[in-house]
């Protein structure tokens, strides 16, 4: 695989071969970006490059917070379909949808649209992308303080709160988020794919965690400050992480000036931090 990484952007990029490894079976790319460590100078010049449909959306937000997270999160997709498919991303378009993810607009009508999935948590955005299969993520920040014995009894499957009950509490936190993850992601690969969004309860009677089911596959990734969850209607042969340490108006002009390309060889390989999950 060639992943490009534009002049100015620096990334810590992660390569993980999954097991069964299948090259005829589809990829992903996951991109992860603080938000926090975007300058505060150049949002001004990300509002301008949105389109019509996206800027009516991004004015109707209230708070600072909610704004910021769809702004990074429509620049951050468009750096991810930029350098999977080798196109500068002031060419791709996006336009606003009611209760769904937006439209990708190629300056080909030809080409065949990469499947995308975005989400955020707080300072937090990340968008996964893929061609030839259809992809779900969700992203939490890890937070101690939640209550999360009440949210599970409000919002989950009573089977699912029963398997959280009985783990101690250093383990039902970081249960509880990949739970929340899994679901999350599921419910966007459904929705993508025009499935009946009403999920099934993932643990069953067996008091087993579901990691697959008809037609899904649920990969995580391990992260300092995240719970990732991605689900696939696919089996994955490379999941792979991209995650910048700033986004700026430079690596925007950058990029649209510049095709540059690097190769595998200088992607580092890290197996043993991936934890996926097939």
């Amino acid at each position: 695989m060639r992943a490009r990484l534009l002049r100015g952007l620096r990334s810590r990029v992660t390569l993980s071969r999954l097991k069964n490894n299948n090259l005829d079976m589809p990829s992903a790319t996951l991109w992860l970006l603080d938000g926090s460590r975007v300058p505060e100078e150049d949002l001004a010049f990300f509002v301008q490059q949105l389109g019509a449909s996206e800027a009516r959306r991004y004015g109707c937000f209230k708070r600072r917070e909610r704004k910021r997270q769809f702004l990074l999160g429509r620049m951050l997709l468009r750096f991810a379909v930029s350098s999977l498919m080798s196109l500068p991303p002031d060419v791709l378009g996006l336009v606003e949808r009611t209760g769904t993810a937006p439209q990708l607009v190629l300056p080909d009508s030809e080409s065949l649209l990469p499947s995308f999935s975005l989400s955020h948590s707080r300072d937090w955005v990340a968008c996964v992308v893929g061609p030839n299969v259809t992809l779900g993520v969700d992203i939490e920040v890890n937070d101690p303080t939640r209550d999360v014995l009440g949210i599970s009894e409000l919002v989950f499957h009573p089977d699912e709160h029963c398997w959280l009950l009985p783990q101690i509490d250093s383990a039902r936190l970081s249960a509880f988020y990949h739970l929340w993850c899994t679901r999350e992601a599921l419910y966007k690969l459904r929705s993508s794919l025009g499935r009946q969004r009403v999920l099934s309860p993932l643990v069953g009677v067996d008091g087993v965690f579901a990691s697959q089911g008809p037609n899904w596959h649920r990969y995580t990734l391990p992260h300092s400050a995240l719970t990732v969850a991605i689900c696939s209607d696919q089996p994955l042969s490379s999941l792979y992480k991209i995650e910048p340490t700033e986004l700026t108006r430079v690596d925007w002009l950058a990029a649209v000036s510049s095709m540059d390309t690097v190769t595998a060889s200088m992607i580092e390989r890290v197996n043993d931090r991936c934890s996926i999950e097939l």
